[in-house]
C-alpha cells in the first residue's frame, strides 16, 4: 500500500514546529508505517534585520549588539507565547540565539542537511535535539561549537558531519530545499505538503491533529478514485 507523506517545511529554530511535535507523534502512532514524515529546511531567518521593527533596525544601525539583544528579548516573548500550542516546555531564560556575528538561522538548516547526508537514520533525532538545545536549553545554536555538541549528543560521527559542512554538500542540499520551498509559493512556516499517489495538498497554516486526520483521509480517498 502506498504511503501518505507529509512534508514539513520548517526551520530548526521554530518554536511552532517544536510545539507541533505531539501532533505528529499521534499521527505516526495512528497510521504506523502507512505514514512518512519528511522535513524540508526553509531557512526562516536569512538575517535578523528582516524581522526587526523599525525601532530595532535604528538601534541595530547604531549598535549592532544592542539592537540584536533587544530583538532577541522580543523573540523570546513570541516563543513563550507558543508554549500553549502543544504544552511542551519552552525556556527563554537567557535566550540569545543571535548576536552581531551570528545574524541568521541558516547554519541550523545546513546542520540538519549535514546530519541527513551523514546519518539519515539519525537526522530527525538530530533535529529534535537541535530544537531542544535552542528552545529549552537556550544554547546559542547559531554557533558551530553548539551545533557540534548536538551532533555528539545524537551519536552522529562528528568528522563525517564536518566533512559534509566543509565540502559544501550540506549547503548545496539546503539551497535545493530553499528552491523547492520557493517553487511551491510557500510564504509562511511551518507549511505542510500532504501527498498520496498523485494527489497533493499544500497547507500554509498551523493545523491540529483532527485537521490532519481529515485532510489525510481526504487525500487518500480522492487519490484512489
Amino acid at each position: 500500500m502506498e504511503k501518505v507523506t507529509i512534508t514539513i517545511f520548517t526551520d530548526p529554530m521554530m518554536g511552532l514546529s517544536y510545539e507541533c511535535q505531539p501532533v505528529f507523534d499521534r499521527l505516526c502512532a495512528h497510521y504506523g508505517e502507512q505514514l512518512e514524515l519528511r522535513h524540508v529546511m526553509a531557512g526562516l531567518v536569512r538575517d535578523v534585520s528582516d524581522f526587526m521593527t523599525p525601532q530595532e533596525r535604528d538601534l541595530l544601525a547604531r549598535n549592532a549588539e544592542e539592537g540584536i539583544r533587544v530583538y532577541c528579548r522580543r523573540l523570546a516573548q513570541i516563543y513563550k507565547s507558543e508554549e500553549t500550542i502543544g504544552g511542551l516546555p519552552i525556556n527563554m531564560e537567557g535566550f540569545h540565539l543571535f548576536d552581531a556575528d551570528h545574524r541568521t538561522s541558516w547554519p541550523l538548516n545546513i546542520a540538519y542537511k549535514a546530519a541527513q547526508l551523514t546519518d539519515p537514520d539519525k537526522a530527525d533525532l538530530f533535529l529534535h535535539n537541535l530544537r531542544t538545545a535552542t528552545i529549552v536549553e537556550t544554547r546559542q545554536t547559531t554557533k558551530t561549537e553548539e551545533i557540534l555538541r548536538v551532533v555528539r549528543k545524537t551519536g552522529i560521527d562528528e568528522k563525517a558531519f564536518l566533512d559534509k559542512v566543509e565540502d559544501g554538500s550540506a549547503r548545496e542540499a539546503f539551497y535545493k530545499d530553499l528552491e523547492y520551498t520557493k517553487s511551491l509559493g510557500i510564504h509562511s512556516l511551518p507549511s505542510y505538503l500532504i501527498q498520496h499517489g498523485e494527489r497533493v495538498l499544500l497547507i500554509q497554516s498551523l493545523i491540529g491533529y483532527e485537521d490532519f486526520l481529515q485532510l489525510i483521509e481526504w487525500v487518500k480517498e480522492t487519490a484512489d478514485r
